[in-house]
């Protein structure tokens, strides 16, 4: 479901209920086990809980409240899904869920070409089940990694990795997704260095994860140095497909609201509000997204959204990096590949904390796996 989706009809108010009661009769009966968790990751709960209190300042309170609240389930629901299944018992379940999304967007685009197929873009790409083709290219990126460190069994195990991990790749492909084929490469290196790593001493990890910021520094300057040649490869323009024209127009916009913003997911609402004036500053009277994680984020819940995204991604990531020894398991670098996924959208134009979004309840998922990682790993030093 996308947020616009239906919206005001009676129909789907009934699904959204369909669906968040549905989660709801799941958790309740585990509220006592989650507690502790909850309340271990409460950094976690506290961008939703600000949402919710964007409702006062804004623009459409009766809407900001609805989709806080539903923010608020979905984080709940990720605690559950941490605290209810043991690790192997994750990786299946997600597993599950991109098989079936991957072959469901399969017979989306055979079956009704019109609904699989993305035409919204001067590159026409195929979306399946998702609502946009970049969409569809990332979850797919992301539906791959538990194949990555999951213990196929069985004679045909290699077959059965092999066949997930081709079809993901070829719904990957076909939805020319420049992003999705983007952070695609960034999980392959990611898997190939945290499986790898493992082998070397302390001291060695030291001295190779410091030169990446190095080598991350001199891709950047290449990249800037050659910008034209490599944006002509991607049939990109000068201005990104127009995002730098977009984020002048967002900034102005930000600096009327810095620190409130204007109320969780209430500022795309049509063409009224801050809205029109970005969207005639721009020139894209249709444009309904900042084309940026931390400038999206910025113009719902302002600056001090912005921080609380930012303390629960570096939260997570310092997780990862109390898990990271010679012997992590391979679920836990499962969980770790989840955060780098999310801590890409600071720079692939992804967005954080959307309505009804799986990307959201991953990262509060693995960051609190990661927490149950850590614990676990200084129980066993104590014993």
């Amino acid at each position: 479901m996308i947020a616009n989706y239906g919206s005001g009809s009676a129909l789907h108010s009934l699904e959204l209920c369909f669906y968040y009661g549905i989660i709801c009769l799941a958790v309740f009966p585990y509220m006592k086990q989650l507690m502790p968790v909850i309340l271990e990751n409460k950094l976690s709960f506290a961008l939703p809980l600000w949402a919710v209190f964007s409702t006062v300042w804004s623009q459409e309170p009766k809407r900001s409240f609805a989709f806080a609240i539903t923010v608020v389930i979905n984080t709940v629901f990720a605690i559950f899904l941490a605290v209810r299944f043991k690790p192997k018992q994750q990786m299946q379940l997600f597993l599950l869920v991109g098989l079936v999304a991957t072959l469901g967007s399969f017979l989306i685009i055979g079956g009704m070409p019109k609904a699989g197929i993305d035409y919204k873009n001067h590159t026409i790409g195929c979306e399946g089940i998702y609502p946009h083709k970049n969409i569809c290219g990332v979850l797919t990126a992301i539906f791959m990694l538990p194949a990555y460190f999951y213990r196929f069994k069985g004679n045909s195990a290699a077959f059965k990795k092999a066949s997930y991990l081709f079809c993901a790749v070829v719904l990957s492909a076909i939805s020319t997704s420049r992003t999705g084929w983007l952070v695609l490469l960034c999980c392959l290196l990611f898997v190939y260095l945290a499986k790898n790593l493992r082998r070397f001493s302390v001291l060695e990890r030291i001295l190779v994860i410091s030169t990446l910021p190095a080598l991350a520094t001199a891709a950047g300057c290449l990249i800037y140095l050659y910008r034209a040649e490599l944006l002509k490869l991607m049939d990109k323009s000068a201005t990104l497909s127009g995002r730098t024209i977009i984020w002048h127009a967002v900034f102005l916009s930000i600096m009327k609201r810095p620190l409130f913003g204007f109320g969780y997911d209430a500022f795309w609402i049509g063409f009224k509000g801050e809205a029109i004036h970005l969207a005639l500053a721009s020139g894209a009277p249709g444009l309904a997204n900042a084309e940026n994680a931390l400038f999206q984020l910025c113009l719902e819940v302002g600056l001090v959204g912005v921080i609380l995204i930012l303390a629960i991604l570096g939260q997570g990531v310092w997780r990862a990096i109390q898990c990271y020894r010679s012997d992590t398991p391979g679920y836990a670098l499962w969980y770790m590949s989840m955060i780098f996924v999310e801590v890409l959208a600071l720079v692939d134009g992804q967005r954080y904390m959307i309505p009804h979004s799986i990307e959201w309840t991953i990262l509060v998922f693995s960051n609190a796996c990661l927490a149950m990682e850590v614990k676990r790993q200084r129980a066993l030093v104590t014993a």
